[in-house]
């Protein structure tokens, strides 16, 4: 297997990091004038948002959402201080003010004892109780974001009344800000009063607090905020008051809450990824506590935790606020024994562990205005720096992802790549089969290794190929089925995956290529080779190490229930989707009884956005066929809740959510941002329905540069659109996986 280091020496850019590294340092003092991201100073910090980072603002205002009060703050200082923190010390404002090196605690704004030297190094204008949806900060009578916004613009003007417009200009623009808020919107407006859900559907909500937060992003920006972090809402429906409340007798996470907090995230996310490009002088960095408070919850020991699912408050289940009071029963003796707090709020000790997984690797993503493409001095000046350095900057470099290279230097490797699955990562097993499902022919594989048809349903390599190089593994990955295998080919991993493929058998019947069954059934085979080949004990490092990749469900719900009447006459899409959903957790049950241990699970991505189904189903306009991807997104969300209790049943392995609905969504709705021409079309054919015999030597009509089109077939990604996905997907969980 090639290491990381090799495969930087095989892409030549080894070479060019030895070459230029001895003039780094002179580049960076004499040439380009600028300090590296750790020797910025940052003026000053300032927070909006609710509850997680409030340093006391609702002292001071008429509501209940208060916490002013023993034993809140009791490890505060000397121990014993209540604050008005949410917490029994410090929360993410103070940490975040320290981590910047600007101070150790962040004063609540309305504090009337402020002075102008506090002010100068950042505020908290978060108010407890608050959210993005205004009605949920006046249910509870506390601080809206409009309100926090008025009362930045009078800070403002206190600086400027101060030190004068010239440096408050300058603190403005080089302050950090950070926003946290959205958890009251889901858990208790949403989920909890009437109000919203019957104006509402889960998509139409999230959809309303997006555009919240879109529009509060764009007036922080015009009072001249530059450099903005945005926290993305945590996995909420498993603290202990949402599984009191929604998590039955079990008290298991609140699957809806989750469901709605996933929605919002992949939402935001690809709206502040808009708002930096319309607003190329600034930062907008998306900040992730829903992954990694979930790897906290499901590791507890790992982080030196004990308690995870209630709070050390009282019975821990349902005391927050008032209800956490000096007469609480049974409060906990060693909070830092406990993940929360109360029934709502992280421990300090939690806030320190998640602090520094969300931020720590990305407060250089604060500091970096350097390496702006706008900045053309620096594009010709310091052509290397850019070239390491510059999230926008798309080059050769960019195969080797930062989140690989940390998991390199954390000691670990991936010895091989598994998948599993259909038509997106079958790397060629359905030539071997009689079936009419194949596409090794021309144009297929045109942009492939020496431009030939492999059996991949693309004009080049699939996911299952990209995941293997990204991993630093191999450039591509072999199907089982080809006879010329050796047992070095093996050893780096295989494709199991079939086009065609489904969880439903009855999809298998309508396709004639190999099941989940076959699948396994070859899986074990191919494990008896390893063990005949290298023995038990290497085999078995091998299948605990892996990255194993599923890719399944689009053919089901696409094919199966919505252009046959077998299904749809029997079951509803909720029936339907949960028999797959059940199928995929015996599918990884089964996987894991066999040694694997890290298995990544793709999400189905807007089927009902591939030019075949905008053709079939999509009107005259050929829009996208909304409820396919409905259906999508009901899988999508039962997929992920599934993939909780996997991870807890199985507390020593590593099971992935892969979400490429995001990523594709945002491909075909605004192609022209990731350097697409098309995102409605497809590159082969003229009817955009052409897909397998049908995409083929003879068509007429076949795009010149399909690196232009999202779609290849009527069906399928490009290569390019595949190398992106699959970059962001991993990117993005590496961390859940080591």
């Amino acid at each position: 297997m090639k290491s990381l280091l090799q495969k930087l020496v095989s892409h030549q850019l080894l070479h060019l990091f030895i070459i230029w590294f001895s003039a780094i340092s002179i580049i960076f003092e004499y040439v380009c004038g600028v300090s590296l991201p750790n020797n910025e100073t940052v003026p000053a910090v300032i927070i909006f948002g609710d509850s997680i980072v409030d340093s006391g603002n609702n002292n001071y205002i008429d509501t209940l959402i208060k916490c002013n009060f023993p034993p809140y703050g009791r490890d505060f200082g000397e121990g014993n201080h209540p604050t008005g923190r949410f917490s029994n010390g410090l929360v993410p404002s103070d940490i975040i003010a320290s981590k910047f090196g600007v101070k150790e605690l962040l004063p609540a704004y309305l504090d009337p004892d402020l002075q102008i030297q506090e002010l100068l190094t950042g505020v908290s204008f978060a108010s407890g109780g608050a959210g993005y949806d205004p009605l949920t900060s006046q249910l509870v009578s506390v601080m809206s974001l409009s309100d926090q916004l008025n009362m930045f613009k009078e800070y403002i003007g206190k600086l400027n009344d101060a030190i004068g417009g010239k440096r408050t200009a300058t603190i403005i623009s080089k302050s950090i800000y950070i926003v946290c808020i959205g958890s009251d919107d889901i858990a208790n407006t949403y989920s909890q009063t009437p109000f919203r859900r019957p104006l509402y559907d889960i998509q139409s909500y999230t959809d309303l607090m997006v555009s919240e937060a879109s529009n509060f992003l764009e007036e922080l920006y015009g009072l001249g905020g530059r450099r903005i972090g945005v926290f993305n809402v945590p996995v909420i429906g498993c603290v202990p008051s949402q599984r009191t409340i929604g998590g039955g007798i079990m008290r298991t996470c609140s699957d809806f809450s989750n469901q709605l907090a996933i929605l919002f995230n992949s939402k935001l996310s690809f709206q502040m990824d808009l708002l930096q490009t319309k607003f190329s002088d600034a930062r907008f960095v998306y900040l992730d506590s829903y992954n990694p408070l979930l790897h906290i919850l499901q590791n507890p020991s790992k982080y030196g935790f004990e308690e995870a699912d209630r709070g050390c408050c009282g019975t821990g289940n349902i005391e927050v606020g008032i209800l956490c009071n000096p007469y609480s029963i049974n409060t906990c003796s060693n909070s830092s024994n406990y993940i929360f707090w109360d029934s709502y709020h992280p421990t300090e000790k939690t806030y320190h562990v998640l602090s520094s997984l969300v931020l720590d690797h990305k407060i250089k993503d604060f500091l970096n205005h350097m390496m702006k493409l706008s900045n053309l001095k620096y594009l010709y000046v310091c052509p290397l720096l850019v070239m390491f350095f510059n999230p926008y900057v798309v080059t050769s470099i960019s195969n080797v992802k930062s989140s690989f290279v940390d998991a390199i230097a954390m000691n670990f490797t991936f010895p091989s790549v598994i998948a599993f699955g259909d038509s997106i990562l079958d790397t060629g097993n359905n030539n071997y089969l009689e079936t009419i499902v194949k596409s090794n022919f021309k144009p297929y594989g045109r942009d492939f290794f020496g431009g030939k048809p492999t059996g991949r349903f693309c004009n080049g390599r699939v996911p299952s190929d990209f995941f293997a190089e990204i991993l630093g593994v191999k450039e591509s990955l072999p199907p089982y089925l080809d006879p010329d295998l050796q047992i070095e080919d093996l050893l780096t991993g295989v494709c199991f995956a079939s086009a065609g493929s489904g969880y439903d058998p009855l999809t298998i019947e309508r396709t004639t290529v190999l099941s989940i069954d076959d699948q396994l059934t070859m899986f074990k085979e191919y494990i008896a080779k390893l063990n005949e080949g290298v023995g038990e004990e290497r085999t078995s490092m091998i299948l605990a190490k892996s990255i194993v990749v599923i890719s399944m469900g689009s053919n089901d719900i696409s094919g199966t229930y919505f252009m046959s009447p077998y299904r749809r006459n029997v079951f509803d899409m909720e029936q339907y989707t949960s028999i797959l959903i059940d199928q995929n957790s015996k599918f990884v049950k089964e996987l894991y009884g066999l040694g694997a241990r890290r298995i990544g699970i793709l999400s189905l991505g807007p089927v009902g956005c591939v030019p075949m189904q905008r053709t079939i189903g999509g009107g005259t306009q050929r829009k996208c066929v909304g409820e396919i991807n409905e259906a999508c997104l009901l899988y999508n969300s039962k997929l992920y809740s599934s993939l909780l209790l996997l991870n807890a049943t199985f507390p020593d392995a590593r099971i992935v959510y892969l979400d490429t609905y995001t990523g594709l969504n945002a491909f075909v709705q605004y192609p022209k941002l990731f350097g697409f021409e098309n995102g409605n079309g497809s590159c082969c054919g003229i009817a955009n329905v052409e897909l397998g015999p049908l995409c083929n030597s003879f068509v007429l009509k076949m795009c010149e540069d399909a690196s232009k089109y999202v779609f290849w077939d009527s069906y399928h990604p490009t290569d390019r659109a595949y190398n992106l996905l699959s970059s962001d997907a991993i990117k993005k969980t590496i961390h859940q996986f080591l």
